[in-house]
C-alpha cells in the first residue's frame, strides 16, 4: 500500500510551502519544510517523501505517541495563575471582578484546557507556538446570547508555518516586525461571459509597535496605527536553544529514527508475507499442464526432477532484535520511559515519589518545557489585561501602579501524582522546626487562590474552633505536649488507640 498526501489549502500548516514559496526567503523555505516533515510525522505519513517502494508500507507512529505524552505530562493539570495581592481587593470593572477574576473569565472563556492542547502540540511539533491576544469589538462578532455587549477578548494558537517573525539585530529577543501571510480565496468575475471564479491571493498582516498593515494580493486595504505599542504576539518557545530565535522541536531526532524503524518492519513484513505464501521450485522438469491448487498431485516427473518450496533458511531474530533496539534508543533519546508508553507495569503497590523516579527522564524534560510556558504565558495575561485596558473592557482600580496591575505568576502543576500523606507530615515538620510557613504549604500542596483561601480558613477558625481542635494544632512538640491528630490517627489505624 502506498501513502500519498497532497496539499490542502485548508491546512494552515502545509500551505504554506506550496503558495507561499515565491514570497519567503530562502531561511523561512528551510524552516516551512522542516515543519511540514513534522507534522506529517505526527499526521502519520510517514512514507510521503519516500520514493514508492514495491513492498508493504508499514507505519508506526511513535511521533504522535510521544508528542501527546508531553502535552500530558506538561499540560495534564492545565495552569494556574495569581494575580497582585492589593490589585485583587479592587474591582477593574463594572461586574466587580478584581485582575484575577477577570483573567479566569477570560481563560474559561477561551477554553483553557483547549488551548493547552493545541499550545502543546503547536510547540512539540514545531519548536514553538504563536500566541495572539485579540479584540474583537461587539460589530466584529455573532452574539445572540448577549454575552460579550462590550466585545470579546479571543486568545488563539496561531499555525507556526504562517508567522515570520523579523528581531533586532543586536538584541535577538526583541521583535521589531511580524508578518502572519497565508493563501485565500477571492471570488472574481471573469471577462468573458461574466462568470464568476476563485483566485488564490497571498494574505498579509503586517505588524509593528507604530503600525498595522494588511494587504490582500498585493493590494493595502488597511494601514491604521497601533495604539497598543506593543505586537500583540507571544512566542512561546518548546525547548529554548542558546542564541536562536527558534525552539527545538521534540520531534527533530525521532523522525530518523522513526523512519528507519518503519522500514525495517516493513521488511520483516515482506519476509513474512514472502514466505507465508511460497514459491514452488521445480528442478529437472517443464511446468507444462501441471495443476495448481492445494490438494492436486503430481505424477510422471523425470527421475532426476525435483520439487520444493522456496524456504526461509534463516531466521529473523536479528532483525526482530534491531526493530527493539531501535524502539529503545527512540524513547531514551525523547526522555520517555518504555514503560510510560502503555506497558505493563505493577503499579498497585507503587508510592508516589517510586512513580517521581521511574519516570525521571520525562520529568526533567517537562520542567524544562514549562521553564518557556509560563515566561510566556504571563506574558499572555500581560497582554490581556493590556488590550483590554485600552479597549475600555477593564480600568486601573485608584491607587493601584502600573507594576501592580500587570503582575502575575503562573505555576503549571505537576501531573504525576505525589504522596499527600507524606508530603503533609514533612509540611507539619518544617512549620513545627520555622523552616516553612501556611503560604508556602499550600503553594507546596498546589493550591489556588492562597490569600483568600488563608482568609477563609483563619475566619472558620475563629467560628469553629472546636473543629480545628486549635489547643492541640499549636503545641510546639509532640513530643513534649502529647499526642498530634497524626499521632491519634496512627494509633487508631495499628488497633492501639486508648
Amino acid at each position: 500500500m502506498e501513502f500519498n498526501r497532497r496539499y490542502n489549502y485548508n491546512d494552515l500548516n502545509n500551505l504554506s510551502m506550496l503558495a507561499l514559496s515565491s514570497h519567503i526567503s530562502n531561511e523561512d523555505y528551510e524552516r516551512l519544510n522542516k515543519m511540514r516533515i513534522a507534522f506529517n510525522f505526527y499526521d502519520g505519513f510517514h512514507w510521503e517523501d519516500i520514493p514508492a517502494q514495491d513492498k508493504p508500507e508499514i507505519t508506526e507512529n511513535y511521533c504522535r505517541t510521544y508528542v501527546n505524552k508531553f502535552i500530558a505530562f506538561e499540560f495534564g493539570r492545565g495552569f494556574n495563575f495569581k494575580t497582585d495581592n492589593d490589585t485583587r481587593k479592587k474591582s477593574v470593572n463594572e461586574e466587580g471582578q478584581d485582575s484575577f477574576d477577570y483573567l479566569n473569565s477570560i481563560w474559561e472563556d477561551n477554553k483553557q484546557e483547549l488551548f493547552c492542547t493545541e499550545l502543546g502540540q503547536m510547540k512539540s511539533i514545531t519548536g514553538e507556538g504563536w500566541v495572539q491576544v485579540k479584540y474583537y469589538s461587539p460589530e466584529q462578532i455573532k452574539d445572540p446570547y448577549g454575552k460579550y455587549p462590550k466585545g470579546r477578548i479571543r486568545v488563539s494558537v496561531i499555525p507556526s508555518a504562517v508567522v515570520f517573525p523579523i528581531y533586532d539585530q543586536h538584541e535577538k529577543d526583541d521583535l521589531i516586525q511580524l508578518t502572519i501571510q497565508y493563501p485565500i480565496e477571492i471570488r472574481e468575475e471573469t471577462p468573458i461571459m461574466r462568470r464568476t471564479r476563485l483566485k488564490t491571493e497571498i494574505y498579509k498582516q503586517i505588524w509593528t509597535t507604530e503600525k498595522v498593515e494588511i494587504w490582500e494580493g498585493g493590494v493595502k486595504t488597511l494601514d491604521i496605527p497601533n495604539t497598543y505599542g506593543v505586537i500583540p504576539f507571544v512566542q512561546i518557545k518548546n525547548l529554548p536553544v542558546a542564541g536562536r530565535n527558534e525552539g527545538l522541536s521534540d520531534l527533530d531526532d525521532l523522525i530518523p529514527l522513526n523512519m528507519e524503524l518503519n522500514m525495517k518492519k516493513s521488511d520483516i513484513s515482506e519476509i513474512i508475507d514472502y514466505h507465508s505464501a511460497p514459491i514452488t521450485i521445480i528442478f529437472g522438469a517443464k511446468i507444462g499442464s501441471l495443476e495448481k491448487g492445494a490438494n492436486k498431485i503430481w505424477g510422471g516427473l523425470p527421475k532426476e526432477s525435483k520439487v520444493e518450496n522456496l524456504k526461509l533458511e534463516g531466521d529473523l531474530t536479528a532483525s526482530v532484535s534491531y526493530t527493539k533496539e531501535l524502539k529503545l534508543t527512540m524513547s531514551e533519546i525523547a526522555g520517555v520511559p518504555e514503560g510510560a508508553l502503555g506497558g505493563t507495569q505493577a503499579i498497585s503497590n507503587t508510592s508516589g515519589i517510586a512513580l517521581q523516579y521511574s519516570n525521571l527522564p520525562l520529568t526533567e524534560k517537562t520542567k524544562l518545557k514549562k521553564r518557556s510556558s509560563k515566561v510566556g504565558l504571563e506574558e499572555v495575561n500581560r497582554l490581556i489585561l493590556l488590550i483590554s485596558l485600552q479597549e475600555n473592557l477593564i480600568s486601573i482600580p485608584e491607587g493601584v501602579t502600573l507594576k501592580q496591575f500587570y503582575y502575575n505568576e503562573v505555576t503549571i502543576p505537576d501531573s504525576l501524582p505525589k504522596d499527600l500523606l507524606i508530603e503533609l507530615q514533612a509540611i507539619e515538620q518544617e512549620m513545627r522546626l520555622g523552616l516553612e510557613n501556611r503560604k508556602g504549604a499550600m503553594t507546596r500542596l498546589n493550591r489556588e487562590d492562597i490569600d483568600l483561601k488563608l482568609a477563609d480558613i483563619d475566619r472558620d477558625r475563629e467560628e469553629n474552633p472546636e473543629i480545628y481542635d486549635i489547643q492541640e494544632t499549636q503545641v510546639n512538640s509532640g513530643i513534649t505536649n502529647g499526642q498530634t491528630n497524626i499521632e491519634k490517627v496512627r494509633k487508631e489505624i495499628q488497633g492501639k488507640n486508648g
